[in-house]
């Protein structure tokens, strides 16, 4: 810091993260999702402590993180007419007080009364007239432990974005560090609907060129026929398959939908993933989603109702080096999810050609493409095209963590679950991998998954015929364990 300050630069200065003015194109997608409540874009995270964090420490520590990252102090400022893409503005209201809450876990203390405290809190809609997003100290769990429980609106970030975010915020110490940056208070900002109207025109008049130019390479694309033709059919025969158009059929098991979130967390170490990837010449994320597949595999069978496939969503991060941190960068690819194959080496092998092919279709990137021209439909006709994520079984995604050890307020972070939104799907899985341990956050529908303790067990099960791939005689197989 003296350093810095003596040569000249400005240290007190905040993160460049999350600071572009407005929304991106896909970003208000997700916004304008609330319309329909089945499609709240709620990502949430659930951090365990070793001990209590000192409460007046913590509330220093987000107004410090809200100067720091000034997002968490921006309101969305939308159109009269719910169109095109809003402003973010520096809340002249913003009131720490209501952000963040402090309560004590009530029943026996256990981790499922943890959860379903967390269901609960992440089934209530956030306040679109504010910062989207609140944070909730939990205390009272056995061992003199602490949660912390903080959910967001998606159209904050994505998760690559929230973890490069935390990242920068969380403390490597437990002791208080006074020599951090302290940036000053954002000035408040008061955008009119004039303001908002006169930006988003002007964005639009700024794309002009770029489609003046597309449409001159299509042109000129005309005097070599059989290529372009070519490079059409390939385009126009990706797009059904992005879009979920030629998915296998939902689940009959899993096909009820609801407003019912239901949490499970598990863990697994990072080091059996990897020595599975390494046995099966596969990746982390194949084996990943093979260990998930297994599990909906031995559920079905469990129910007496087997299938040999079923549709899965997987995000794809397009997020370059030069992208702004924050927001997000993410495409779409779609699997047929091998509900039927038995073998835990075939299975992985089958997701891991899948997941390869997914990621090079020529149409991946559709939804960033059309997300300008989508951005200024309203948000009910939005909804009409939500059946390309309602019609999933299962969105999984595998973000990487933090791999230092971190502490907020005096308190060492444990553990950090992420929850991601239920847009219509049966199930939503994502993993973080924190201190060698993937730890695993799943949100299941009500009504889709109706034997959660079942699940769970047919889940453990799965990633053990996956995991069980790398053991030899000097290395057990590996274990995912339901944390409870």
């Amino acid at each position: 810091m003296s350093d810095g300050a003596e040569s000249g630069i400005d240290v007190d200065r905040p993160l460049d993260w999350a600071n572009e003015p407005h929304m991106s194109a896909v970003d208000t997608i997700m916004w304008r999702g609330d319309t329909d409540r089945r499609m709240r874009g709620t990502i949430c995270m659930l951090e365990i402590y070793d001990c209590d964090p000192d409460w007046d420490r913590l509330v220093a520590a987000h107004e410090w993180a809200s100067r720091m990252a000034p997002r968490f102090r921006q309101r969305v400022i939308d159109s009269p007419f719910g169109t095109g893409t809003p402003s973010w503005a520096v809340d002249p209201d913003f009131d720490l007080h209501y952000h963040m809450r402090r309560i004590r876990l009530g029943g026996d203390g256990s981790m499922r009364e943890l959860l379903s405290t967390c269901e609960q809190l992440a089934m209530t809609a956030l306040d679109a007239a504010r910062p989207p997003w609140e944070g909730t100290l939990i205390e009272g769990l056995p061992d003199g432990k602490a949660a912390y429980f903080m959910k967001a609106h998606h159209a904050l970030t994505d998760g690559l974005g929230a973890i490069m975010g935390l990242a920068q915020l969380h403390s490597p110490t437990r002791e208080h560090n006074p020599s951090k940056p302290q940036p000053p208070s954002p000035a408040p900002v008061n955008i009119s609907t004039l303001d908002l109207l006169r930006r988003q025109l002007g964005e639009e008049i700024g794309r002009i060129p770029h489609r003046v130019d597309t449409t001159i390479w299509g042109i000129r694309a005309l005097a070599h026929p059989r290529k372009a033709l070519s490079i059409a059919l390939r385009y126009g025969r990706s797009v059904p398959r992005v879009a979920g158009m030629v998915s296998p059929p939902g689940s009959p098991l899993l096909a009820n939908r609801s407003l019912s979130w239901r949490f499970s967390a598990f863990e697994v170490p990072f080091t059996d993933l990897k020595a599975a990837a390494k046995a099966t010449k596969a990746s982390i994320n194949d084996v990943y989603l093979a260990g998930l597949i297994g599990g909906f595999r031995l559920y079905h069978e469990k129910m007496g109702a087997p299938v040999d496939a079923i549709p899965v969503a997987i995000p794809i991060s397009v997020r370059r080096p030069e992208d702004p941190a924050g927001g997000n960068r993410i495409a779409v690819g779609r699997l047929a999810g091998p509900v039927g194959i038995a073998d835990p080496f075939e299975r992985v092998l089958t997701i891991r050609e899948q997941v390869r092919v997914a990621r090079h279709e020529p149409a991946v990137d559709i939804f960033n493409t059309l997300s300008s021209v989508l951005a200024w439909l309203p948000g009910s006709v939005l909804m009409q095209f939500s059946g390309t994520t309602s019609q999933n079984d299962l969105q999984a995604s595998n973000v990487p963590g933090i791999p230092w050890d971190t502490y907020v307020a005096g308190a060492k972070v444990e553990r950090m679950f992420p929850f991601g939104p239920l847009p219509g799907c049966a199930m939503m899985a994502t993993m973080i991998t924190h201190n060698g341990i993937g730890c695993i956050g799943l949100n299941s529908d009500g009504a889709a998954i109706t034997d959660l303790e079942l699940f769970a067990d047919c889940l453990v099960a799965g990633f053990g015929e996956v995991l069980a791939l790398a053991a030899d005689d000097d290395a057990p197989p590996g274990v995912l364990r339901r944390v409870v």
